[in-house]
This record gives C-alpha cells, structure tokens and sequence, in this order.
C-alpha cells in the first residue's frame, strides 16, 4: 500500500501454515478469506498453495504468508518443508468428519515437529452443514483449551461465517 507516495510496509509478518485432512475445506478457507470467493466444485490441493493477504488491525498492517499444502499422507515431506519458519497455524477439521476430528492430535505433532512452536488455532469447518455436524462445538473449544491453542472458531468457508474473525482475533493474539 502506498500513502502519499510512502510505500507502507506491514509491521509485522506471519507464515501461516495449515494443517487438516484433506477434503476439511483448508482451501476453501484461504480463498474466501484472501479473494473472497468460494469454489463449488472440490479439487484437491496437489502439493500446495501461498496467497497473501495484508490487513490493518487496529491501526496496525500485518502480512499473513498463507501456506496451504495438501492434506494427503503424500505431501507429509512436501509439508515438513513448506511448515518450517512458520510462526503462525491453523488446524483444521470438518464438523461433519467424525475422522477429521480424531486427527487433529496428529496434526497438532506435525506442527510441532515441522515448526519451532507455532501459535496456532483450531478451525472448524463447514458449519453451513449443521444437520450433519459429527463433532460438537464443546468437544472442539476443550480440543483447543487442552492444546493451549490461540482461540477455536467455527467457520464456513461456503457461507463466509466467522473466517476473518477467525484471523482477526488470531492475528490480535499474535502481536500481542
């Protein structure tokens, strides 16, 4: 962003990087919260993804690099490598996957593993699905209070409920 010919740079910059199975909508996530559009049709992330997306948070600019690689067994060494350096992290799972859910505690080992303890959320989405939701909003808030996560948001990435809250408050407690 340029203001009166002053280039602004962000103050502060985070490398996101999210984890999930494949299929919970990490895609679908990034693409509403970065351009604001919702893809129907599913295509799976083969290898991964980076988008950008700049934003002032009570007066202060700050960069999210957003990592978006393949939840498949596949891109476990692809992801190892894109995660490293990252500060920041979403897991997540879909509320209508029973098995989404179940891995999350596989996933939270991998962040840790892959980064340098990324601060981190936990994501539920698809909440436009609600009557088929497998997962209670209670069993994912004690998920994140046991994992000392940021903060535990339900999302749908289709409807656009809740996903930049989720990274307004995220972004709040990482500069905090």
């Amino acid at each position: 962003m340029t203001i009166l010919g002053i280039k602004m740079e962000p103050s502060y910059r985070f490398k996101v990087a999210l984890f999930g199975n494949a299929a919970v909508g990490k895609t679908s996530l990034v693409n509403m919260y970065v351009n604001n559009k919702f893809e129907q049709e599913y295509l799976s992330t083969l290898g991964y993804n980076v988008l950008e997306k700049i934003v002032d948070i009570k007066g202060t600019r700050i960069s999210f690099m957003i990592f978006d690689i393949g939840g498949q067994e596949q891109f476990r060494e692809l992801r190892k490598q894109y995660a490293k350096g990252a500060n920041a992290a979403l897991l997540v799972y879909d509320i209508t996957n029973r098995e989404s859910f179940d891995n999350m505690r596989k996933w939270y080992d991998d962040l840790m593993e892959f980064t340098d303890g990324a601060r981190f959320i936990i994501v539920g989405n698809k909440v436009d699905l609600i009557e088929m939701k497998q997962v209670s909003t209670e069993e994912g808030e004690n998920l994140a209070f046991e994992l000392l996560a940021d903060g535990f948001f339900e999302t749908s990435a289709k409807e656009n409920i809740e996903i930049d809250n989720a990274f307004t408050k995220f972004a709040q407690a990482l500069i905090e």
